[in-house]
């Protein structure tokens, strides 16, 4: 009986080979698509999945309030973990995390000296640390390996860049000397095996954390790289003690206030992030932590999961499309003796097979889409995975289309009356106003292509604005060459930047030269500034703040609107504001700010002698800050080289000579430069590989929606033959004939495009409200969008209308 239903089921899908190669190739990229995606939500849902006690641990964040607007940094104030193991009671553990920087580290291995230059991820911290996260110790003591001040514990991967050949017992008692503002050498004290999964702890090298005593004001200074980790006990109120920190928090800063014999307006608080949530905090700023969107996740299991339905979809329709042609088949089983559930079953086992041939195929398939989209897929998400779990992921795929997508069709078969077979009468699209469930199916798949098509073109606009828009600066032709800080820290090089500026000037093929931070960077400083108006109490803002020199505002074309730039300068000694810390300070105008006397709290105070008009300092998603500019030449680290516009052919020697240039003042291993433009846009590479999945996705729903709609005309062409054949004996014309066939389609598009219309105008409309200059969606994206649907179903529909609109009539009639 088995063997005799897959015999049957086998020929039958050899007998319909096109429609066969349709189901299976709509269902192996629907299969392979959701695999892709499951393997990346998988990897970003499992960053410190492996924590013992995840749900007990937070990270502490710095929260910032000026003017209503919040923004929110990874880092703390310093001697915030002190205050905390002092005060706060309730806690497993306290782990500071402050990274540091280091320009090189040596050390001795077989007898010659080996160097590491500017080792990254070297983090100082305590002995809870590792009480905290569960490595796998390889050598050492984790309760004692960070006692000794002058200790350092290795992952792995680090050891084995240090002592390649080395057990790690031998690796332990060996010496490391670091090479960074202090020259310390460390013995190691401890090795541990790497972090396998995913994970916020990317720290390769621990050295011991100095218990050092800070002065006041370091509690009103937020450092980046400073991160603090909390372990509550379980009975602990969280709340509570968040409160008692911020209460600790306002205690320092009010000392330190009156240290200062003046008032401060505290903007800072603290909050505590789960840990399991720091992956996903996309509004909190932590430099070389990879983040990603949780909204964007569950897009993608939106995505896959349409993609699946959309599959099963077009599989009922073209199962559907075929039944007219398998009728005398079903008419016959049925009068033979065929129960309802051996006539299911049939079907049921060709959709399995059809379902299964096509998982095969998805593994390759997916190999392929893997290797095609490995810029868009995380580093460290890998296709396969534990050996076990395709499979398991296959089976449950086919058990779920196989149900879906095939229970409706084997039903529909049971319902085929036997009488209504052998008169030719059989149908499946009942004539009359009402929709077929066919019908409905084919409106919900160019729904979702409609949704698809729209958001493709709303993005993508958004996009051209972000990168086309003025940004207050002229970005074009420029160069930019970060002089690496461990040169500037080394005496060897010491103020080289300066005569490498000079040389440069005299160049030919660059225009300008200037040193300074780029007008948009990700990456920023700021610090509360402050000044008094018309002498009454002090007024304090927060202000981004950029070091420049004097030809800085020419070469990117910035506009004074009132005063001068600055002038030649050691130090800081004067100051140009923007537009917005004009207002944000409470200043008349532009020009009754100058002269005026503001300093950055601490510090001295300089006269602000001009102000600059607005321009972009950060993405699209932030408006513009106040900001200071001034000239510090301890801080002067970029070079921003505007290149000859008039001959750009000219501009890959230019870049030569550059290199020349540096090679005569630093080493040649430290020469890298981007186009400054380029540099924008890599800041929008997430929105970029959002509107590449939409963009695939919107194609791989269109070709499974044409599918469907292809099998769709396909049965309405076939019950229709008689009549087309009567319509053109009585003389319409082959166009006619498409016409008729057409329309009825087009008008299922049209009712598509007004369903998916106000689904996509609400979605992009909250994507939009993340960016703070954004675009407007404007009535012709949806004019577009219907254009295209209407055209790519027309294409699909006319090839097989104009196929019956030609059929002879007399072989179309020759049955009645």
């Amino acid at each position: 009986m088995i063997n005799n239903t897959l015999k049957i089921a086998l020929r039958h899908l050899w007998r319909n080979r096109l429609f066969t190669t349709l189901n299976v190739f709509g269902l192996c990229i629907s299969i392979s698509a959701c695999w892709i995606i499951y393997r990346i939500i998988g990897y970003e849902f499992s960053y410190d999945a492996q924590l013992p006690n995840k749900e007990h641990i937070y990270k502490v964040i710095s929260s910032f309030v000026s003017e209503d607007k919040t923004s929110k940094m990874g880092g703390v104030a310093a001697p915030l973990y002190q205050g905390i193991q002092e005060e706060i009671t309730g806690l497993e553990h306290v782990v500071p995390v402050f990274f540091q920087g280091i320009n090189r580290a040596e050390t001795q291995r077989n007898g010659e000296k080996f160097t590491l230059e500017d080792p990254q991820h070297v983090a100082a911290t305590n002995n809870q640390y590792f009480q905290m996260l569960p490595y796998n110790w390889l050598a050492g003591d984790k309760v004692t390996a960070l006692t000794d001040p002058k200790s350092v514990v290795l992952t792995e991967r680090r050891a084995k860049e240090y002592f390649p050949n080395a057990k790690p017992e031998d690796m332990l008692h060996q010496t490391i000397t670091y090479y960074g503002r202090d020259t310390v050498q460390r013995t190691v004290t401890g090795i541990v095996s790497d972090f396998n999964k995913p994970s916020e702890f990317i720290a390769e090298e621990m050295i011991a954390l100095p218990g050092k005593v800070y002065e006041s004001y370091m509690w009103t200074n937020t450092n980046g790289g400073d991160r603090l980790y909390l372990q509550f006990k379980k009975d602990a109120n969280v709340i509570a003690k968040l409160k008692q920190i911020n209460e600790l928090d306002k205690r320092h800063w009010k000392a330190f206030a009156d240290e200062r014999g003046s008032e401060l307006k505290k903007t800072k608080s603290y909050e505590l992030l789960p840990i399991q949530e720091v992956h996903f905090a996309t509004d909190v700023s932590d430099y070389g932590i990879s983040k990603t969107s949780k909204p964007v996740m569950f897009g993608l299991v939106g995505i896959g999961v349409f993609l699946l339905i959309l599959a099963c979809i077009n599989y009922i329709n073209t199962s559907v499309a075929q039944m007219p042609q398998r009728g005398k088949e079903i008419g016959v089983r049925k009068t033979l003796g065929s129960s309802k559930w051996h006539l299911m079953n049939q079907f049921l086992v060709e959709t399995l097979l059809t379902t299964f041939i096509a998982s095969i195929l998805a593994f390759a398939f997916g190999k392929i889409g893997f290797s095609i989209l490995k810029e868009l897929i995380p580093t460290g998400v890998t296709f396969s995975g534990e050996p076990h779990v395709f499979p398991l992921f296959v089976s449950i795929i086919i058990i779920l289309i196989t149900c879906l997508a095939g229970l409706y069709p084997s039903w529909l078969i049971t319902r085929v009356k036997t009488v209504e077979v052998f008169k030719n009468s059989f149908t499946v699209i009942r004539s009359g106003s009402r929709f077929s469930l066919q019908q409905a199916l084919i409106i919900f798949q160019f729904a979702i292509a409609m949704v698809f098509i729209i958001c493709t073109i709303i993005v993508g606009a958004q996009l051209r604005h972000t990168l086309k828009a003025d940004m207050g600066f002229n970005k074009e032709a420029i160069v930019l060459i970060d002089i690496p800080w461990k040169y500037l820290g080394d005496a060897r090089y010491s103020n080289k930047q300066f005569t490498l500026l000079s040389e440069l000037r005299k160049q030919p093929g660059i225009k300008s030269v200037a040193l300074g931070i780029p007008p948009l960077s990700s990456g920023y400083s700021s610090s509360p500034f402050q000044t008094a108006v018309d002498g009454k109490d002090l007024n304090m803002i927060k202000m981004f703040k950029k070091n420049i020199d004097t030809a800085y505002l020419r070469l990117y074309q910035m506009q004074l609107v009132a005063g001068r730039n600055i002038l030649p300068s050691d130090t800081i000694s004067e100051f140009v504001i923007n537009e917005t810390a004009v207002k944000a300070f409470g200043f008349p105008s532009p020009k009754e700010a100058l002269g005026k006397m503001i300093n950055q709290l601490g510090n001295t105070k300089y006269a602000i002698v001009g102000v600059v008009k607005d321009f972009h300092t950060q993405d699209f998603y932030t408006s513009i800050e106040p900001l200071v500019m001034m000239s510090d030449k301890s801080s002067l680290s970029t070079l921003n080289i505007k290149l000859n516009t008039e001959n750009t052919d000219q501009w890959q020697a230019t870049l030569k000579a550059i290199e020349h240039q540096w090679r005569n003042f630093y080493p040649p291993e430290g020469f890298r430069y981007t186009f400054y433009d380029e540099t924008i846009e890599a800041m929008y590479k997430q929105e970029r590989q959002i509107a590449k999945l939409i963009n695939l996705a919107m194609a791989i729903t269109l070709f499974i929606s044409c599918l469907g709609l292809f099998g769709l005309v396909t049965l309405t062409a076939f019950q229709r033959t008689k009549e087309i054949g009567i319509r053109k004996v009585l003389g319409a014309t082959a166009m006619g004939i498409v016409t008729m066939l057409s329309k009825d389609f087009i008008k299922l598009v049209v009712i598509a495009l007004i369903v998916a219309s106000p689904v996509a105008w609400w979605a992009m409309n909250k994507w939009l409200e993340n960016f703070v200059y954004k675009i407007n969606i404007e009535w012709w994206m949806f004019v577009v969008a219907a254009a295209s649907a209407i055209i790519i179903a027309l294409l699909t529909v006319s090839w097989q209308a104009i196929r019956a609109a030609l059929v002879n009539p007399v072989d179309s009639l020759r049955n009645e």
